[in-house]
């Protein structure tokens, strides 16, 4: 086999979000017992007791592992639930950099998360027992409702379609760097989601780069489309029913339940094997 690791980012949706009640800090994750977010899921783990039994279990429960597992892979899962491709990808440079892996066998796969999502710091009104590290604004429309600092960022200080496009083409960027490294990627969503919201493609070509009012060369940004033509983004799950936790009996959450990620890694095994990324020596059960 070509491959013999795997590497899968995106959001909450590749995570496993929606399973575990809160988010417990490393300090308690070993002995504070569990709560989870349905009674259902007591039946599911009966065996699980801990946060940090919790957190693997539920990390051995989602789509990449269980894909990993089909594939004979060593599987890692660094997906951020509640973030952007300013977290992920500073995650998996950070695991690349430092992880004793062979990159000309490592395969990296991408579920693109919002583009518009944004790294906040939040340094205002922090505990005394958090002064000693970084705190983060989660990206969250109700948060930023209910905070008047974080409107007034979003409301002076942000746009939609600029985020969108600086974040297509960080996309763009990081696939090159991958390939330098020798990595095969691969990235996963709907084209239809990354679609500007409010201004033309021209105007963003035209505008993207006017920081200065001047410059030496005339350099426009990138078109929508050209962007999009360098990810390749593949979506192998269109037209299907992905189960969510809603669906299963979890409660009201719109996350992929259990078998919604079973589902998700025979989707991809499928498609990998396919596209000859992968052996075709398996049935698809």
């Amino acid at each position: 086999m070509k491959y013999e690791t795997m590497i899968w980012s995106g959001c909450s949706m590749t995570m496993g979000n929606g399973m575990i009640e809160d988010n417990p800090s490393k300090d308690f994750i070993k002995s504070d017992s569990v709560i989870w977010k349905h009674p259902k899921f007591y039946e599911l783990f009966p065996d699980v007791k801990t946060y940090g039994e919790a957190m693997e279990a539920v990390k051995q429960t989602t789509y990449p592992m269980l894909l990993g597992k089909k594939l004979g892979l060593k599987t890692y899962n660094l997906a951020v639930g509640g973030s952007g491709i300013e977290v992920q990808l500073k995650a998996l440079t950070s695991f690349l950099l430092n992880a004793k892996i062979d990159y000309s066998k490592t395969l990296f796969c991408y579920q693109i998360p919002e583009l518009s999502r944004v790294e906040i710091l939040n340094n205002l009104d922090k505990p005394k027992a958090e002064m000693d590290k970084f705190t983060f604004h989660p990206f969250n429309y109700n948060i930023i409702e209910d905070n008047p600092n974080l409107q007034y960022f979003f409301r002076n200080h942000f746009d939609f379609d600029y985020y969108t496009a600086k974040h297509l083409m960080r996309l763009v960027e990081y696939k090159g760097f991958l390939k330098s490294k020798g990595i095969d990627s691969m990235f996963f969503g709907e084209i239809e989601q990354f679609k500007y919201e409010e201004k033309t493609d021209e105007f963003m070509q035209n505008n993207m780069l006017n920081f200065n009012p001047w410059s030496h060369e005339d350099v426009k940004f990138p078109s929508w489309k050209s962007l999009i033509k360098e990810l390749d983004i593949k979506n192998p799950q269109r037209n299907t029913q992905i189960r969510t936790l809603k669906d299963d009996g979890y409660g009201d959450d719109m996350h992929y339940s259990p078998n919604g990620h079973k589902q998700l890694a025979k989707i991809y095994e499928r498609f990998l094997r396919e596209r000859n990324f992968l052996p075709t020596i398996y049935r698809f059960v």
